[in-house]
């Protein structure tokens, strides 16, 4: 099972590198996944790991690189910001949506009268909601300040150079931002959470409809963070 888990995800993560990194190959040094539209007009491209300086050949329609030096004097901060700044909102957001989750189903339990397990987290969902609230803010609030040092990062360790994959990054962590703060926006309305009992407003149609948005909301900002987690790790340890 969980070989066949690791397959389909292993199926989706090429999809989505040929979909946003086009024609790709691995770094001779350190293996890591490269894409060959990075190249400058010479047809040289510097791996953002190991610092291998590659020349892109096409041979009957393969990419090749050839290592052509080594750049040994790039900028090496001795204290990287953001790799450190990632952590709290990488280790807070998937509380914040185990949160949003264990309401959910309290919410439903409650509607279809239901007890057990979820309907003790229905007696204490005020207390719930407020946590997960708490969560999300904090997540991503302090999201800034992680974009914000990649941002830096980008600009002094990899002399801002095009690399797809800190593209993707950039672009993610605004999807991140913007989706985050909609599932805030939502949570503090009224539309989602009942301000009587802390439960979802399974009522209603325009209750469902807003928490199927809330934890749509959540829900993609997590694939959003598995992704980020994904490409970064590949930034600091290689392919």
């Amino acid at each position: 099972m969980f070989e066949d888990l690791r397959r389909l995800v292993g199926r989706i993560a090429d999809a989505f590198k040929r979909r946003f990194y086009g024609p790709t190959f691995r770094c001779p040094v350190c293996h890591l996944v490269l894409a060959a539209i990075d190249a400058d007009g010479n047809g040289l491209l510097v791996c953002p790991v190991c610092g291998a300086v590659l020349e892109i050949e096409s041979v009957y329609g393969h990419v090749v690189p050839v290592v052509l030096d080594m750049e040994i004097h790039r900028p090496q901060p001795k204290l990287r910001l953001h790799p450190l700044a990632t952590h709290l909102p990488i280790g807070l957001f998937p509380f914040a949506v185990l949160g949003a989750l264990l309401l959910a189903g309290a919410s439903l339990a409650r509607q279809l009268g239901l007890g057990g397990i979820l309907g003790a987290v229905s007696r204490r969902a005020p207390l719930v909601a407020d946590a997960t609230l708490v969560l999300l803010v904090v997540a991503v609030g302090f999201s800034l300040a992680t974009l914000a040092s990649g941002l830096w990062d980008w600009n002094f360790r990899y002399r801002r150079r095009s690399y797809r994959q800190i593209r993707v990054k950039i672009a993610f962590a605004i999807g991140f931002l913007v989706l985050g703060a909609a599932a805030i926006a939502l949570h503090l309305s009224g539309a989602v959470f009942s301000s009587a009992d802390g439960l979802m407003r399974l009522g209603s149609p325009g209750g469902v409809a807003a928490a199927f948005t809330y934890l749509g909301a959540l829900l993609a900002d997590m694939v959003v963070v598995a992704t980020l987690g994904h490409i970064g790790g590949t930034l600091v340890f290689g392919g």
